[in-house]
Protein backbone atom coordinates (compact mmCIF):
# COMPACT_ATOMS: atom_id res chain seq x y z
CA UNK A 1 0.00 0.00 0.00
CA UNK A 2 1.38 3.36 -0.68
CA UNK A 3 0.26 7.02 0.63
CA UNK A 4 1.60 10.15 -0.32
CA UNK A 5 0.38 13.68 -1.82
CA UNK A 6 -0.37 15.00 -5.30
CA UNK A 7 1.05 18.08 -6.63
CA UNK A 8 -1.45 19.14 -8.80
CA UNK A 9 -5.25 19.36 -8.61
CA UNK A 10 -6.12 18.45 -12.06
CA UNK A 11 -3.89 15.07 -11.69
CA UNK A 12 -5.23 14.59 -8.23
CA UNK A 13 -8.47 14.69 -10.10
CA UNK A 14 -7.78 12.87 -13.12
CA UNK A 15 -6.55 9.92 -10.16
CA UNK A 16 -9.74 10.06 -7.54
CA UNK A 17 -12.37 12.11 -9.20
CA UNK A 18 -14.35 8.41 -10.38
CA UNK A 19 -13.66 7.35 -6.66
CA UNK A 20 -15.03 10.10 -5.14
CA UNK A 21 -18.08 10.78 -7.70
CA UNK A 22 -19.58 7.15 -6.66
CA UNK A 23 -20.74 8.97 -3.55
CA UNK A 24 -20.85 12.65 -5.58
CA UNK A 25 -23.17 13.82 -2.17
CA UNK A 26 -21.08 12.27 0.73
CA UNK A 27 -18.03 13.79 -1.10
CA UNK A 28 -19.67 16.73 -2.41
CA UNK A 29 -17.09 19.09 0.36
CA UNK A 30 -13.63 17.65 -1.08
CA UNK A 31 -14.98 17.50 -4.44
CA UNK A 32 -16.82 21.09 -4.56
CA UNK A 33 -13.04 22.64 -3.02
CA UNK A 34 -11.21 20.50 -5.97
CA UNK A 35 -13.51 22.14 -8.26
CA UNK A 36 -13.11 25.43 -7.02
CA UNK A 37 -9.19 25.42 -7.23
CA UNK A 38 -9.24 23.47 -10.88
CA UNK A 39 -8.62 27.04 -12.52
CA UNK A 40 -7.71 28.98 -9.79
CA UNK A 41 -5.31 27.64 -7.16
CA UNK A 42 -4.27 30.64 -5.69
CA UNK A 43 -7.65 30.99 -3.96
CA UNK A 44 -5.98 28.60 -1.04
CA UNK A 45 -3.10 30.84 -0.34
CA UNK A 46 -2.21 28.69 2.25
CA UNK A 47 -1.63 25.54 -0.64
CA UNK A 48 -3.75 22.67 -0.34
CA UNK A 49 -2.92 18.90 0.45
CA UNK A 50 -4.01 15.78 -1.76
CA UNK A 51 -3.23 12.97 0.07
CA UNK A 52 -3.70 9.24 -2.24
CA UNK A 53 -4.11 5.71 -1.18
CA UNK A 54 -3.04 2.78 -3.84
CA UNK A 55 -2.65 -0.72 -3.70
CA UNK A 56 -0.82 -2.57 -6.56
CA UNK A 57 -1.16 1.10 -8.77
CA UNK A 58 -5.20 1.47 -7.91
CA UNK A 59 -6.52 4.55 -6.20
CA UNK A 60 -8.42 3.08 -3.05
CA UNK A 61 -8.74 6.06 -0.75
CA UNK A 62 -8.45 9.89 -0.80
CA UNK A 63 -7.94 12.42 2.18
CA UNK A 64 -7.03 16.19 1.86
CA UNK A 65 -6.70 19.98 3.70
CA UNK A 66 -7.19 23.53 2.74
CA UNK A 67 -3.95 24.31 5.38
CA UNK A 68 -5.14 25.46 7.86
CA UNK A 69 -8.09 23.87 8.11
CA UNK A 70 -8.81 20.24 9.34
CA UNK A 71 -8.36 16.57 7.14
CA UNK A 72 -10.88 15.25 5.29
CA UNK A 73 -11.72 11.87 4.50
CA UNK A 74 -13.81 10.68 1.94
CA UNK A 75 -16.90 8.46 2.00
CA UNK A 76 -15.83 5.41 0.14
CA UNK A 77 -18.18 2.30 0.14
CA UNK A 78 -15.47 -0.53 1.36
CA UNK A 79 -12.56 1.05 3.58
CA UNK A 80 -10.00 -1.36 4.02
CA UNK A 81 -8.97 -1.86 7.39
CA UNK A 82 -5.57 -1.15 7.34
CA UNK A 83 -5.90 2.06 5.49
CA UNK A 84 -6.82 4.67 8.07
CA UNK A 85 -3.96 3.25 10.38
CA UNK A 86 -2.10 4.10 6.92
CA UNK A 87 -3.03 7.58 6.16
CA UNK A 88 -2.13 8.39 10.31
CA UNK A 89 1.15 6.81 9.79
CA UNK A 90 1.97 8.85 6.94
CA UNK A 91 0.89 11.99 8.65
CA UNK A 92 2.82 11.69 11.90
CA UNK A 93 5.99 10.40 10.14
CA UNK A 94 5.77 13.37 7.43
CA UNK A 95 5.23 16.03 10.44
CA UNK A 96 2.14 17.06 9.07
CA UNK A 97 -0.17 19.27 11.30
CA UNK A 98 -3.32 17.58 11.98
CA UNK A 99 -5.36 20.36 13.43
CA UNK A 100 -8.30 18.36 13.10
CA UNK A 101 -10.69 15.93 11.17
CA UNK A 102 -13.51 15.68 9.36
CA UNK A 103 -15.43 13.39 7.53
CA UNK A 104 -17.88 10.04 7.31
CA UNK A 105 -18.87 9.05 11.45
CA UNK A 106 -16.56 5.45 11.00
CA UNK A 107 -13.35 6.53 9.32
CA UNK A 108 -12.96 9.79 11.12
CA UNK A 109 -13.43 7.75 14.73
CA UNK A 110 -11.12 5.26 13.50
CA UNK A 111 -8.39 8.51 12.90
CA UNK A 112 -9.61 10.13 16.18
CA UNK A 113 -8.95 6.95 18.14
CA UNK A 114 -5.38 6.41 16.17
CA UNK A 115 -3.90 9.57 16.20
CA UNK A 116 -4.26 10.08 20.00
CA UNK A 117 -2.47 7.06 20.31
CA UNK A 118 1.12 8.67 17.98
CA UNK A 119 0.48 12.39 19.01
CA UNK A 120 -0.29 12.28 22.65
CA UNK A 121 -3.32 14.94 21.76
CA UNK A 122 -6.85 14.73 22.74
CA UNK A 123 -9.79 15.50 20.61
CA UNK A 124 -12.72 17.43 20.83
CA UNK A 125 -16.03 16.31 18.86
CA UNK A 126 -16.98 19.99 17.33
CA UNK A 127 -19.76 19.19 15.12
CA UNK A 128 -22.02 16.06 14.24
CA UNK A 129 -24.07 16.72 10.91
CA UNK A 130 -26.33 14.80 8.88
CA UNK A 131 -25.90 14.55 4.86
CA UNK A 132 -29.24 15.07 2.90
CA UNK A 133 -29.33 15.45 -0.93
CA UNK A 134 -32.75 16.93 -3.00
CA UNK A 135 -33.45 15.33 -6.50
CA UNK A 136 -37.16 17.04 -6.91
CA UNK A 137 -38.30 20.35 -4.55
CA UNK A 138 -42.18 18.72 -2.88
CA UNK A 139 -42.83 22.74 -1.76
CA UNK A 140 -44.27 25.50 -3.25
CA UNK A 141 -42.61 28.94 -1.95
CA UNK A 142 -44.34 31.77 -0.98
CA UNK A 143 -45.53 33.78 -3.99
CA UNK A 144 -45.49 36.35 -1.62
CA UNK A 145 -41.70 36.28 -2.08
CA UNK A 146 -39.20 37.03 -4.49
CA UNK A 147 -35.37 35.00 -4.06
CA UNK A 148 -32.81 37.29 -5.16
CA UNK A 149 -29.20 37.55 -5.54
CA UNK A 150 -27.42 39.32 -3.43
CA UNK A 151 -25.61 42.74 -4.56
CA UNK A 152 -23.18 45.09 -3.12
CA UNK A 153 -25.74 47.25 -1.47
CA UNK A 154 -26.08 44.12 0.55
CA UNK A 155 -23.01 43.26 2.01
CA UNK A 156 -23.23 44.81 5.48
CA UNK A 157 -26.56 43.10 5.69
CA UNK A 158 -24.87 39.97 5.10
CA UNK A 159 -21.84 40.69 7.40
CA UNK A 160 -24.24 41.06 10.40
CA UNK A 161 -26.50 38.02 9.35
CA UNK A 162 -23.23 35.89 8.62
CA UNK A 163 -21.64 36.40 12.00
CA UNK A 164 -24.77 35.62 13.30
CA UNK A 165 -25.81 32.47 11.51
CA UNK A 166 -22.25 31.22 12.83
CA UNK A 167 -23.00 32.34 16.40
CA UNK A 168 -26.63 30.26 16.15
CA UNK A 169 -24.43 27.30 14.85
CA UNK A 170 -21.88 27.48 16.93
CA UNK A 171 -19.23 27.99 14.70
CA UNK A 172 -15.60 29.32 14.94
CA UNK A 173 -15.94 32.52 12.97
CA UNK A 174 -14.53 36.36 14.08
CA UNK A 175 -16.86 39.54 12.21
CA UNK A 176 -13.38 39.52 10.08
CA UNK A 177 -13.97 36.01 8.98
CA UNK A 178 -17.65 37.37 8.88
CA UNK A 179 -17.03 40.51 6.76
CA UNK A 180 -14.43 38.51 4.45
CA UNK A 181 -16.72 36.17 3.83
CA UNK A 182 -20.00 38.32 2.94
CA UNK A 183 -18.07 40.36 0.69
CA UNK A 184 -16.61 37.12 -1.07
CA UNK A 185 -19.58 35.62 -1.36
CA UNK A 186 -21.71 38.80 -3.23
CA UNK A 187 -18.38 39.19 -5.23
CA UNK A 188 -18.74 35.35 -6.65
CA UNK A 189 -22.72 36.24 -6.82
CA UNK A 190 -23.17 33.11 -4.73
CA UNK A 191 -25.17 34.50 -2.00
CA UNK A 192 -29.39 34.54 -2.36
CA UNK A 193 -31.72 36.55 -0.05
CA UNK A 194 -35.43 35.96 0.30
CA UNK A 195 -37.58 39.34 -0.26
CA UNK A 196 -40.90 39.67 1.23
CA UNK A 197 -42.75 43.03 -0.18
CA UNK A 198 -39.57 45.88 0.85
CA UNK A 199 -37.88 43.34 3.44
CA UNK A 200 -35.34 41.13 3.41
CA UNK A 201 -36.24 38.46 5.52
CA UNK A 202 -33.51 35.71 4.78
CA UNK A 203 -30.73 34.29 3.36
CA UNK A 204 -28.89 30.94 1.73
CA UNK A 205 -25.82 30.27 -0.19
CA UNK A 206 -24.95 28.25 -3.09
CA UNK A 207 -21.36 27.40 -1.50
CA UNK A 208 -19.78 24.58 -3.84
CA UNK A 209 -20.70 22.71 -6.84
CA UNK A 210 -19.50 19.37 -8.26
CA UNK A 211 -19.91 17.80 -11.59
CA UNK A 212 -24.02 16.68 -10.99
CA UNK A 213 -24.46 18.84 -7.42
CA UNK A 214 -24.38 21.67 -5.86
CA UNK A 215 -24.48 22.36 -2.30
CA UNK A 216 -26.45 24.86 -0.48
CA UNK A 217 -25.31 26.50 2.84
CA UNK A 218 -25.50 29.48 5.68
CA UNK A 219 -29.42 29.20 5.50
CA UNK A 220 -30.31 32.00 8.33
CA UNK A 221 -33.52 33.93 9.23
CA UNK A 222 -33.27 36.58 11.79
CA UNK A 223 -35.10 36.20 14.97
CA UNK A 224 -37.79 38.32 14.18
CA UNK A 225 -38.59 36.52 10.98
CA UNK A 226 -38.38 33.43 12.80
CA UNK A 227 -41.42 30.51 12.44
CA UNK A 228 -42.99 32.65 9.15
CA UNK A 229 -42.06 29.70 6.92
CA UNK A 230 -39.17 32.02 5.35
CA UNK A 231 -36.27 29.50 5.49
CA UNK A 232 -38.53 27.07 3.82
CA UNK A 233 -39.38 29.32 0.81
CA UNK A 234 -35.50 30.25 0.27
CA UNK A 235 -33.90 26.85 0.44
CA UNK A 236 -36.89 25.98 -1.72
CA UNK A 237 -36.95 29.07 -4.39
CA UNK A 238 -32.79 28.45 -4.52
CA UNK A 239 -33.01 24.45 -4.96
CA UNK A 240 -35.69 24.68 -7.33
CA UNK A 241 -33.27 27.46 -9.32
CA UNK A 242 -30.61 25.02 -9.43
CA UNK A 243 -32.11 22.15 -10.23
CA UNK A 244 -33.49 24.55 -13.50
CA UNK A 245 -30.03 25.79 -13.79
CA UNK A 246 -28.98 21.79 -14.72
CA UNK A 247 -27.99 20.07 -11.70
CA UNK A 248 -29.74 17.17 -11.35
CA UNK A 249 -29.37 17.23 -7.21
CA UNK A 250 -28.76 19.37 -4.53
CA UNK A 251 -27.09 19.14 -0.51
CA UNK A 252 -26.80 20.29 2.33
CA UNK A 253 -25.27 19.30 5.58
CA UNK A 254 -27.23 19.78 9.21
CA UNK A 255 -26.77 20.14 12.51
CA UNK A 256 -27.39 16.44 13.72
CA UNK A 257 -29.06 17.80 16.97
CA UNK A 258 -31.05 20.68 14.95
CA UNK A 259 -34.91 19.26 14.38
CA UNK A 260 -35.98 22.88 13.34
CA UNK A 261 -33.79 22.56 10.60
CA UNK A 262 -33.69 18.83 9.74
CA UNK A 263 -37.77 18.74 9.88
CA UNK A 264 -37.52 21.84 7.11
CA UNK A 265 -34.92 20.34 4.61
CA UNK A 266 -37.38 16.96 5.15
CA UNK A 267 -40.66 18.91 3.77
CA UNK A 268 -38.88 20.42 0.95
CA UNK A 269 -37.85 17.23 -0.40
CA UNK A 270 -34.03 16.71 1.03
CA UNK A 271 -33.40 13.04 2.52
CA UNK A 272 -30.22 11.91 4.31
CA UNK A 273 -27.55 10.51 2.62
CA UNK A 274 -24.82 9.92 4.73
CA UNK A 275 -23.51 11.52 8.33
CA UNK A 276 -20.27 13.75 8.69
CA UNK A 277 -18.53 14.28 12.20
CA UNK A 278 -15.65 16.70 12.88
CA UNK A 279 -12.80 16.43 15.36
CA UNK A 280 -10.66 19.35 16.69
CA UNK A 281 -6.97 17.83 18.54
CA UNK A 282 -5.59 19.75 21.51
CA UNK A 283 -2.92 19.66 23.57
Amino acid sequence: MKVYLETSINNYLSKVEELLLKDEANNNLMLGLLERGRNNIGIYTNGIRLGVVEEDGEVIYAFMQTPPNKWILAKIDSVQKNIIPAIVQFLFTNKYPVPGVLGPLKQVEEFVSLWKEVSGKQADLSMKQLIYQLDSVRVTPDPRGELMIAEDTHIPLAKRWLYQFAQEARMPMTKQDADSMAVSFIQKQSLFLWKMGDELVSMANNSRRTKNGSTINAVFTPDKYKRKGYATSIVAALSQKLLDDGFTFCSLYTDADNPTSNSIYRKIGYYIVGESVEYYFVS
